[in-house]
């Protein structure tokens, strides 16, 4: 399967140059040249590789990438900070931040390359054995992006793929509807709370029996209840 990569860079003659440089390396590319385009792709998409410039106009890069790292959705998807800033201060923070490997502009392509190629080997190794997320009957596959309950596939709606799936990388974990918000739409969306109540009831009527297994969690939101081992 082709990597697919999310990069966030406003100077577009980069954006340009690595682009091209990824899609002559078969990869998949989508950019962004703000935070909050970059953040809503992220959020919608599914991604190997997450390459961010720090000198974004509308957020800070450090503060982007340490959301990133933060999403208990998304958190383990790698960053390479690719920025004009190359002090040593400035590398010790994006790494403090979480980023993987940190770059600065002007860069050598072959060099770039290849340490893209060694994340994305390392992130490949890492998530190969969980391709798959599985609580009681209900089995989700991320990168395919299907749900099977009880053996069976069932057809989800965006929404309600991503409510499950961050149902099921936080068993036990009492959610807040403004958290469930924040992790399947994004931190700046208008979507009232409430509207998750919606999605959520859909998707118990989807799962069926195993639909029990999100319990309310009364003044606060949801949980997914996991089997007993």
């Amino acid at each position: 399967m082709q990597p697919s990569i999310l990069m966030i860079e406003d100077d577009l003659a980069v954006s340009t140059l690595t682009r091209d440089l990824f899609q002559r390396e078969g990869f998949l590319v989508q950019t962004a040249d703000t935070g909050a385009k970059g953040w809503d792709l992220f959020q919608k998409g599914a991604f190997d590789l997450l390459v961010l410039d720090l000198g974004l106009p509308d957020v800070e890069g450090m503060d982007f990438c340490a959301r990133v790292k933060a999403d208990p959705a998304k958190g383990k998807v790698p960053v390479f900070i690719l920025t004009a800033r190359g002090s040593s201060e400035d590398i010790v923070r994006g790494l403090e931040a979480g980023a993987e490997d940190y770059l600065s502009k002007p860069f050598n392509e072959r060099e770039f390359l290849a340490r893209v190629r060694a994340i994305l080997r390392r992130h490949s190794s890492m998530t190969a054995a969980k391709d798959e997320i599985q609580s009681g009957r209900v089995k989700l596959s991320p990168t395919s992006h299907e749900v099977w309950c009880q053996d069976k596939p069932i057809l989800l709606t965006l929404r309600e793929f991503d409510i499950l799936r961050i149902f099921l990388e936080n068993p036990g974990k009492a959610l807040s509807r403004e958290e469930i918000v924040r992790l399947a739409w994004g931190p700046a969306t208008a979507i009232v709370p409430k509207v998750v109540d919606v999605h959520v009831g859909h998707l118990r009527a989807k799962l069926g029996a195993e639909g029990k297994r999100v319990e309310t969690v009364p003044q606060v939101g949801y949980k997914w209840i996991a089997p007993k081992k």
